[in-house]
């Protein structure tokens, strides 16, 4: 039997009448009287339409807040938050989206507290009938437009991928787009059940981020002795094509959040946007304690519409496309890529500066780098972390060098080809070298045999969602940070180190790069020096000096604490079962994959093994061979399903105009040693494998020889009509 709205509130008065001569009586009896009314929940439309009338006000009501605040607390330029904001700065279209998300969060919110405040201890359940109410035929129905495309047959099977990551799957145009909101392997983890991060198994809030991360932390790094700095490099360059979050700014104003005033201390109450999430600094902390620093700020992410448009616990956008497609280089959107264009012969825009190739600059410098002034050296490319180190400036530049090379040479031989078509066509390649790089050459640094046995065997299967997950953007590729060194090296060609670099001297300070053989010698670096290992262990300047100002910086290791916990990740005891690992018992008990040591350290600051943070649990894990088993479980399921959910995947020939077996043979030639050699100025010799160490099995050979083969463009001459016809 179905109750209308007025049984079902009468039902409710009676059960809480009944609570009092209850008291005492069987438990068991009342929760199952809960688990009746429960199954006679009914939400109407005007429930909804109330939620959301409600969420509106709310939202509207912030507009005062903001207007007292936004001219008291003010971003300050090159300070550590203005370099965090830079990397996670939210687009046009991601603030839009986010805004509408927010209605619905906040609906839900207001939802489950008008119908299941009366459900303890059942209201998970309550929250559960709540979740994934659709929303149509309410006012927010028209959030469904971007998470419903619906693409023409002439999208489905245009030869080229979209720029956006649309129309990819059939029936599905919007599956991989840029601004929608990452998947979940595991169902998120919200103290409400909604939004507010989680809290300890005892119901207390979770150890402090800087706290957890200043106990566990040693700054002495240990070597890994078998693979290079361009192992990260390649990592932090795979993250920035697959992932990045979206900052929240102020809903009514754009103006940029601050959540510590400028000297680094705690804001009153009254100025503190609800959209803050700071990292308290204890007292006893020895490196801040210097600077007089009380707080670290941190933005919380911006909510994305759920992906089957109902409401339910916050979703994240994703302001990348969901594939592997080069769109740190090429841009997300059209009007970004277009902007990066020449529209002359197929080319990408540069610079050229003594007969070489550069990005093109930034008209505001001192919005997108740290720098002093507008006439600062500052890059563009398809992604503003283009700037964030000077190893990631070089490799889009390396890469848009690629670009312009493959262009210029197709147009050579290609006559009639337009400025679009060689465009598309040289896109096209580029992004097939780096998948292949990625899942031939940097993986098996990664991953074991086993794990790649089940990447290499993967095939294109359109039911596979190849939506980034909220666990390997946020957890599990930024482990690699880990591996930071401080120095950055600079070889000469005969591979001795020239000198060094520090680190924190050049977050968002790109000029380095111009500077007289320091490109070549930056590449040659990457190849050569030897990585950390992936552990607890980073280095000073990104535990305190991440994005530094010249004085101080931020900890990226409690910022990526932080940022799970507003993602609402669960527990890393969840990640080891769902990974088929024993979960946690205890901190004392044995346990696979986790020294006795690291569950000492655990101990200390957490009280329950289900409290630990995936981070942290990940981190401590033993390698195999690069990674602990939960990491590389996560990653592992993100490069298969990238690999078996993206139709322009280019070894699919299940695609448009597939690429023919001549292509793919040349493009299965292609190394990240290749593209250095034929687009750096000096360098002369390389390994072959540029993630390995230099050995006996790896060792220097000259950039012409056929240990470093070179791609044939030949088997792409004349090749329109193979498309038109």
């Amino acid at each position: 039997m179905k109750l209308n709205k007025i049984q079902f509130r009468i039902l409710v008065l009676l059960f809480q009448i009944n609570i009092v001569y209850l008291a005492g009586s069987d438990k068991d009896f009342r929760i199952s009287l809960h688990e009746e009314v429960l199954k006679n929940l009914s939400i109407t439309a005007d429930d909804i339409n109330s939620s959301i009338d409600f969420a509106y006000k709310v939202t509207h009501h912030v507009q005062r807040l903001e207007n007292n605040i936004q001219w008291k607390v003010d971003m300050e330029k090159g300070s550590p938050n203005h370099g965090i904001s830079i990397l996670y700065r939210p687009d046009e279209e991601a603030v839009e989206r986010g805004r509408k998300a927010l209605i619905a969060s906040k609906a839900t919110t207001q939802l489950s507290g008008k119908l299941c405040a009366d459900f303890y201890p059942n209201h998970h359940k309550c929250m559960s009938q709540i979740n994934y109410v659709s929303f149509n035929g309410t006012f927010l129905h028209s959030l469904c437009t971007h998470t419903n495309k619906i693409c023409s047959p002439e999208e489905y099977q245009y030869p080229y991928r979209s720029l956006d990551g649309s129309c990819n799957h059939f029936n599905k145009g919007s599956l991989g787009e840029a601004f929608t909101g990452f998947i979940r392997i595991l169902p998120s983890d919200y103290s409400d059940g909604i939004r507010i991060p989680r809290r300890a198994h005892d119901k207390r809030p979770l150890p402090n981020a800087r706290v957890l991360s200043n106990s566990h932390v040693d700054t002495i790094k240990y070597s890994n002795y078998h693979i290079t700095m361009a192992t990260l490099h390649w990592a932090q360059f795979l993250e920035h094509d697959l992932s990045r979050f979206a900052s929240s700014i102020m809903i009514h104003s754009n103006h940029s959040i601050e959540c510590c005033n400028r000297n680094g201390f705690n804001l009153a109450p009254r100025y503190l946007h609800p959209f803050c999430f700071p990292i308290s600094i204890p007292q006893e902390d020895g490196y801040y304690s210097e600077h007089r620093i009380q707080c670290m700020s941190y933005v919380k992410s911006l909510p994305a519409i759920r992906s089957d448009c109902t409401l339910g616990p916050n979703e994240q956008i994703n302001q990348a496309t969901h594939y592997l497609d080069g769109s740190q280089i090429y841009g997300a959107t059209f009007e970004k890529s277009s902007n990066l264009r020449t529209h002359v012969d197929g080319k990408l825009k540069a610079i050229t500066i003594q007969g070489e190739e550069y990005l093109p600059l930034s008209a505001n410098p001192t919005e997108d780098c740290q720098v002093d002034t507008n006439t600062s050296l500052c890059f563009i490319s398809g992604d503003p972390r283009v700037n964030f180190l000077p190893h990631l400036t070089v490799l889009h530049t390396l890469i848009m060098r690629e670009h312009n090379r493959i262009a210029k040479e197709l147009a050579s031989v290609n006559g009639d080809w337009d400025d679009e078509t060689t465009f598309q066509e040289t896109r096209r390649i580029v992004i097939a070298e780096l998948q292949h790089i990625t899942y031939n050459e940097w993986l098996p640094q990664v991953l074991d045999p086993n794990s790649l046995e089940k990447i290499h065997s993967a095939v294109y299967d359109e039911k596979i969602d190849p939506r980034v997950s909220n666990s390997f953007a946020t957890a599990a590729l930024r482990a690699f940070i880990s591996m930071i060194s401080e120095n950055i090296s600079l070889v000469h060609e005969s591979r001795d180190s020239s000198s060094t670099l520090r680190l924190h001297e050049h977050f968002n300070k790109p000029e380095i790069i111009l500077r007289p053989q320091i490109f070549d010698s930056l590449l040659r670096g990457s190849a050569t020096q030897i990585a950390g290992s992936i552990d607890m262990n980073y280095t000073e300047d990104v535990i305190n000096r991440y994005s530094a100002n010249g004085s101080y910086g931020y900890d990226v290791l409690s910022l990526d604490i932080q940022r799970g916990r507003d993602h609402g990740l669960p527990s890393y005891n969840d990640f080891r079962r769902l990974c088929g690992l024993i979960e946690l018992s205890s901190f004392v008990e044995n346990a696979d994959h986790i020294g006795q040591k690291n569950l000492k350290a655990l101990q200390k600051l957490y009280s329950h093994p289900n409290d630990v943070d995936l981070i942290i649990g990940g981190l401590m894990e033993e390698p195999k061979p690069l990674l602990g088993p939960t990491f590389s479980c996560i990653i592992e399921d993100q490069m298969i399903r990238s690999k078996k959910g993206d139709r322009y995947f280019y070894t699919n020939q299940d695609q448009p105009n597939a690429f023919s077996d001549l292509q793919l043979k040349e493009i299965q030639k292609v190394s990240l040693a290749r593209i250095i050699c034929d687009n750096a100025k000096e360098i002369e010799s390389m390994q072959p494998n540029v993630f390995e160490k230099i050995g006996e099995r790896n060792n220097l050979v000259p950039c012409d020889s056929e240990y470093i083969p070179k791609m044939s463009l030949v088997p792409w001459m004349d090749n329109r009509e193979r498309y038109y016809n």
